[in-house]
């Protein structure tokens, strides 16, 4: 399965899906904020980032604008309870998928597997063109 850096300042929301991802199989990592998630990121190679949007420090719109333009982006799925604006402003900024705080471990689930498939063909549509 994927390995997922899930990014929240909430001990609480972290940990809700840590125990949603882990038991579809995934391997999870956690960082606090976005700094936090920058160095995560740099340490492993991660499949996906669940960011909440907003953090202390570097906050999520900052972060998903940050990893959105590395060599080699990962999927990016962003969550916030502040409403679908915040939302709308993640997928403007890069976010494949958003999801609303609290979170239904269906949609979840769905929204990492269709966000790690959709960066598969993403990966496969490259190499099929280089080669």
């Amino acid at each position: 399965m994927a390995k997922v850096l899930i990014v929240d300042d909430d001990e609480g929301d972290r940990l809700i899906a840590q125990a949603i991802l882990a038991r579809a199989g995934h391997e999870t990592f956690f960082a606090h904020d976005g700094e936090e998630a920058l160095r995560q990121h740099a340490l492993r190679s991660i499949d996906l980032v669940l960011t909440d949007l907003q953090m202390p420090e570097v906050h999520g719109f900052e972060l998903i604008t940050v990893l959105r333009d590395f060599s080699k982006p990962p999927a990016l799925v962003a969550m916030s309870g502040t409403g679908p604006f915040q939302l709308h402003m993640a997928e403007a900024l890069g976010a494949k998928y958003t999801l609303q705080k609290p979170l239904d471990p269906k949609l979840l689930l769905d929204a990492i597997d269709r966000a790690l498939a959709d960066a598969e063909a993403h990966v496969g549509g490259d190499e099929d063109t280089q080669g």
